[in-house]
C-alpha cells in the first residue's frame, strides 16, 4: 500500500527475512527478484576479455588465465547459481547469507584470504531506494553481487578497463574494488544535489504563503536525506576500517586512494546535514510565518472588538429609556449620541495609530 507523501518516512528501512533465532549462516531465497546474470571481466596490462556467461563453471576458464577476473552478477533470482559460486571461491556462510539477504549495512571485513565489502547504491525511480552491493576481494578475483536495480552505476568502471584509461588495468583486484566503491559513492552526489535543488524550487513558494503542498515535500525531503545518510554513513566506517593496519588485504597503493573515497564520503554528509538545516529551517520559517498571520489577524480583531466595546457602552446607556434620562427628550440627543461614539471611536483610531499598529 503506497503512503501519503507526509507518511513516506515510516516506511521500515528493510525487512529482515530470516525468523528470529535461526542459526548463523542460514539463507533464504529471496522473494520477487529477477533472474541472476552473470557478466565477466577478465584483464592485464595488455589483454582484455568480456563476455556474458550462463553457469558458475564458466569462471573457471578465467580464472588464473589473466591478472584479475572481475565477475559480476546482476540479481539474487537464480540462488542455485549463488550457490555455485560460492562453493567456487569457498565463502563463509556467513558471507553467503549476507548476500543474499540485502539489507545489510555497509562494512568491510575479512575472511582469511579474501576480503568481504558491502556498499549500498542509491537511486531515485521514482522514489528514493538503495539496493546491496557485495564484495568478495582476492588475491587476483573480485565477486560483485547486486541486487536488481534501474541504473548501472559500474558501467563508467567496465569503459575504463575498456579503454586503458588510468591506471585500473595495471593494478590487481583491490583497487578495482576500490574504484567500484568509489563509483557507488559518487552516484550519490547527483542524488543529493537533487534534494537542493528541490529545496530552491520550495523557497519562494513558501515566502509567498503557499504551504498547504509545501511542507509535506519539505518533510519528504527531510526524511529521505535521513535515509541516506543512514545508508551513508557506515560506508566512512567501512572505508576507515580498510585502511587500518589490521585490514592486509589492501596494499599501501589503494590504500592511498581509499583516502580519496572517505574524502568524498565526508562531503556528502556536511552536504546532507547542511540539507536537512535547510528543510529544518524552512519549517520553522513556516510555523514563524504562520505564527506572525494569526498574529496580524489577532490585531485586527482587538481594533475592532477596542473600537466597539466603549461604542456598545454608549448605545447601551442611551438604550435603557429609562423616564428621568435628560436626553432622551432633547432635540440634539441623537446628533450627541452619534457625536460622541464618532468622537470616542476616532480617538481610538488615532491612539493606535501613533502606538504603530497601523503600519507593515
Amino acid at each position: 500500500m503506497k503512503l501519503p507523501i507526509d507518511l513516506q518516512f515510516l516506511r521500515r528501512p528493510f525487512e529482515r527475512r530470516t525468523p528470529p533465532g535461526s542459526a548463523p549462516g542460514t539463507a533464504s531465497k529471496p522473494e520477487e527478484e529477477v533472474a541472476s546474470r552473470i557478466h565477466v571481466v577478465a584483464f592485464g596490462p595488455d589483454e582484455f576479455e568480456e563476455a556474458e556467461i550462463d553457469t558458475a563453471d564458466e569462471v573457471r576458464e578465467y580464472l588464473g588465465s589473466y591478472d584479475v577476473t572481475w565477475i559480476h552478477v546482476h540479481g539474487l533470482g537464480n540462488t542455485e547459481q549463488l550457490r555455485q559460486l560460492a562453493d567456487l571461491f569457498d565463502l563463509h556462510p556467513l558471507v553467503y547469507e549476507d548476500i543474499l539477504h540485502p539489507h545489510q549495512r555497509a562494512k568491510a571485513e575479512e575472511y582469511g584470504d579474501y576480503a568481504f565489502i558491502v556498499v549500498r547504491m542509491v537511486e531515485i525511480h521514482p522514489h528514493l531506494d538503495t539496493q546491496q552491493l557485495s564484495m568478495v576481494v582476492g588475491e587476483n578475483f573480485l565477486l560483485s553481487i547486486e541486487e536488481a536495480s534501474a541504473q548501472d552505476r559500474l558501467e563508467p568502471v567496465r569503459e575504463r578497463l575498456r579503454k586503458r584509461v588510468g591506471r585500473i588495468r595495471q593494478m590487481n583486484a583491490d583497487y578495482l574494488s576500490y574504484a567500484l566503491m568509489d563509483s557507488v559513492i559518487d552516484h550519490y552526489f547527483p542524488v543529493v544535489e537533487s534534494f537542493g535543488d528541490r529545496l530552491d524550487l520550495l523557497d519562494d513558494p513558501l515566502a509567498a504563503g503557499y504551504t498547504h503542498d509545501v511542507i509535506p515535500q519539505i518533510q519528504k525531503i527531510s526524511s529521505d536525506l535521513l535515509t541516506i545518510r543512514r545508508n551513508l554513513l557506515p560506508h566512512r566506517e567501512a572505508i576507515r576500517n580498510m585502511m587500518g593496519a589490521r585490514f592486509t588485504r589492501y596494499s599501501e597503493n589503494t590504500t592511498v586512494f581509499l583516502r580519496d573515497a572517505d574524502d568524498h564520503t565526508s562531503q556528502l554528509l556536511d552536504a546532507i546535514d547542511a540539507y536537512r538545516q535547510i528543510c529544518s529551517d524552512m519549517r520553522d520559517f513556516h510555523f514563524a510565518l504562520t505564527s506572525q498571520r494569526a498574529n496580524e489577524v489577532m490585531k485586527t480583531l482587538t481594533i475592532i472588538a477596542t473600537v466597539f466595546i466603549p461604542l456598545s457602552f454608549i448605545a447601551g446607556v442611551y438604550g435603557m429609556n429609562f423616564h428621568d434620562m435628560p436626553e432622551l427628550k432633547w432635540k440634539f440627543g441623537y446628533e450627541f449620541a452619534w457625536i460622541l461614539m464618532l468622537s470616542v471611536a476616532g480617538g481610538l483610531m488615532t491612539w493606535f495609530y501613533t502606538r504603530g499598529w497601523f503600519k507593515e
